[in-house]
């Protein structure tokens, strides 16, 4: 009886998680601009995948035809899963901010924007990029370089 209510949940999962990628996509397709679509890759990427990844871990649980493997598919799946749901939104986050400070997307029209405020001036960068640069008594190569845009 367990199983069987066990078997339904993944299952449900499955499908949400088809739908979650449905949605997705119509996301991908209508909304306008970078941000928006990234939200929208995310939303594919959370629950579109975490969530069947977890809805497969369940039903092999229960798939009894598996045997003493179903344990350990049960378990990577589930590991999966909690990496997805770690990696997904960090890396999304990642590139939004690269593109927003790196300035290198249109700009969304915002009526307050609190990221503004953080984002420093070019002459302080240049200003920093030739403090580090002037330090006396570094022999070795520079581990980057910085190039003007």
């Amino acid at each position: 009886m367990i199983d069987q209510i066990i078997f339904i949940i993944g299952s449900i999962a499955i499908l949400l998680g088809a739908i979650y990628d449905l949605i997705a996509a119509i996301g991908l397709l209508r909304f306008g601009d970078f941000y928006m679509r990234t939200h929208a890759a995310t939303v594919g990427t959370i629950g579109g995948a975490a969530l069947p990844v977890f809805g497969a871990g369940l039903v092999a649980l229960v798939y009894h035809p598996l045997g003493e493997q179903r344990f350990f598919m049960a378990g990577i799946a589930f590991t999966v899963g909690i990496l997805i749901l770690i990696i997904a939104p960090t890396g999304s986050h990642s590139l939004v901010s690269a593109v927003y400070f790196g300035k290198i997307g249109k700009k969304p029209k915002l009526v307050v924007d609190h990221l503004e405020e953080d984002l420093p001036e070019r002459s302080d960068v240049a200003e920093l990029v030739r403090e580090h640069e002037e330090v006396p008594g570094e022999e070795e190569e520079p581990k980057f370089t910085f190039r003007r845009v």
